[in-house]
């Protein structure tokens, strides 16, 4: 089994894209025109239970999506690589950094979720929980996600992809993941290099505030950038987000 991915560009540098919990990896769409194909090579990578991968089920969880990768870039032959995770796939990209620091070239981490998970109390998680089949639910989360600041298009985008990317068992299980798992103790034992990119006008758990408490706590090699926008800047600022991202991966290019 290898996870279902798109390549974009045909550059020495491999770097691995990833999907997060609403939405599978068509949300880097809006950035793609703007991304270095000579430089770079991206895998557009969809987890289990999402998008390209929907068909395949497992144990929906960061040992697993990490697991999955490394399979992945043994296909591709590649060697070593960056890491690209997006909120959820924060948890993903961390337990790669761990596990294979070897591999692993540099990381971007946006809006992500840290090894710690988040911490929620009963009525929060289950908010969540009825994001997965309640519609008005998943518009609130598209709302809440980016300030309230974006338009009632905005949530009918992101509850179309919400629905028609990925599965209910997919999203219940990688909820236990980013709610319920905690991996913090492994973290920043290594130098692999780290990009957090957060959002201004992002929920509580993702904030500046948030990233130093977890991240920039544990890492020694490691940037911190706020974005002007909310959770989905490849959406939101696309420009800018490449612009970010790239150069910060060029600095650990070769």
């Amino acid at each position: 089994m290898t996870l279902g991915h798109r390549l974009y560009g045909e550059g020495p540098e491999k770097a691995f894209l990833y999907n997060d919990w609403l939405a599978d990896s068509t949300s880097w769409d809006p950035t793609l025109p703007y991304l270095d194909t000579e430089k770079f090579t991206y895998a557009l990578t969809d987890l289990r239970g999402y998008g390209q991968s929907i068909d395949q089920t497992g144990n929906y969880d960061e040992n697993e999506a990490a697991t999955d990768t490394l399979e992945l870039a043994d296909t591709l032959g590649w060697d070593r690589f960056h890491l690209v995770g997006f909120s959820m796939t924060g948890m993903v990209v961390e337990r790669l950094a761990i596990d294979t620091p070897d591999r692993i070239k540099s990381v971007v981490a946006i809006g992500p979720v840290s090894a710690a998970g988040i911490k929620m109390d009963t009525e929060g998680r289950q908010f969540f929980v009825d994001v997965i089949t309640d519609d008005n639910k998943a518009r609130e989360l598209a709302d809440r996600i980016t300030g309230h600041q974006l338009s009632q298009k905005w949530q009918e985008i992101k509850l179309d992809l919400a629905r028609n990317t990925r599965t209910a068992a997919a999203a219940r299980g990688y909820l236990d993941m980013w709610t319920l798992h905690d991996f913090s103790d492994e973290a920043g034992k290594n130098d692999v290099p780290f990009l957090v990119i957060g959002c201004r006008h992002d929920q509580p758990n993702f904030l500046e505030e948030d990233m130093r408490a977890t991240f920039l706590k544990w890492h020694r090699n490691i940037e911190l950038i706020m974005m002007d926008c909310g959770h989905c800047p490849m959406q939101e600022m696309p420009i800018r987000l490449q612009t970010l991202m790239e150069n910060f991966m060029n600095k650990y290019a070769g």
